[in-house]
């Protein structure tokens, strides 16, 4: 995690503009993953994507290991080389890996897109290819690993799933490799509800320190979600009269010397 990001020290204007790079962003939210346990913030996290073609992202309730790589250069033979931001892979009972691929966004769009090539070069599409083909020796993991299933997850900090850049990018995959892939998406939005709903349940001092932490980057970089407007009376004591809405309203007598005053002006006025 990047303190000095929380408390402001680096700048969103001027020469430095690190603030504004999705790769930092990425590094402290998956670096800080791997501090706690994958149930409190990675899963429920991952479980928050949904796909193209709108299936829910579904990994196994019983974790034995995680494997981590940060942005592993990834060439295979008949690819474009690509270079994913993380690539997580969730270990199960069996040696059986779960991989995902994670290419994650802030405010930049990507890096590259469809051309006269053989192979797919828009930046989720090759990378599709590239997790269709990959193997753990390729990440410098351990051979003894069988890859169980396989997802394509990208992140933004949309509200909604980006469908026309997501459609653009497995259109051109379908084109050049025939067969149809699928992608999945979250926004980053998602995971504050799922942090603040641990943190009122965790004891532990060390998962609740990261976790505050992730939160206050998360709040200061404005990607938290809507939650309506709460009534005034949250907020403020008001009198009785303003907390209960009336059947019937009542208006107060008007004083005799103003009735007088307005029938006057009536009658001078015609």
């Amino acid at each position: 995690m990047t303190i000095a990001e929380i408390h402001g020290k680096i700048s969103e204007e001027g020469t430095n503009l690190s603030e504004r790079m999705e790769d930092l962003l990425t590094s402290d939210i998956f670096g800080c993953f791997r501090y706690l346990p994958p149930q409190e913030a990675l899963i429920p996290f991952l479980n928050t994507a949904r796909s193209f073609h709108g299936h829910s992202l579904v990994l196994p309730s019983e974790i034995v290991g995680l494997h981590y790589s940060f942005w592993p250069s990834v060439k295979l033979h008949g690819c474009t080389p690509c270079e994913p931001d993380v690539v997580v892979g969730i270990g199960t009972e069996g040696r059986h890996l779960h991989l995902v691929f994670i290419e994650a966004k802030y405010h930049s769009g990507l890096s590259s897109e469809e051309d006269e090539g053989e192979s797919p070069n828009d930046q989720l599409a090759r990378e599709l290819d590239n997790l269709d083909r990959i193997s753990p020796v390729n990440l410098h993991w351990s051979p003894d690993l069988t890859i169980a299933s396989r997802t394509l997850l990208f992140v933004t900090q949309d509200m909604g799933m980006p469908r026309t850049l997501i459609a653009q990018s497995l259109a051109e995959y379908q084109r050049k490799r025939n067969k149809q892939g699928d992608i999945y998406w979250t926004s980053w939005r998602f995971l504050q509800p799922i942090l603040e709903e641990n943190l009122r349940r965790e004891n532990s001092p060390q998962s609740i320190a990261v976790m505050e932490d992730m939160l206050k980057l998360l709040l200061r970089k404005g990607l938290t979600v809507f939650r309506g407007v709460e009534p005034v009376t949250v907020r403020f004591n008001l009198p009785q009269f303003y907390n209960i809405s009336p059947r019937v309203y009542t208006w107060p007598e008007i004083p005799a010397h103003i009735r007088v005053s307005y029938e006057y002006e009536v009658k001078k006025n015609g």
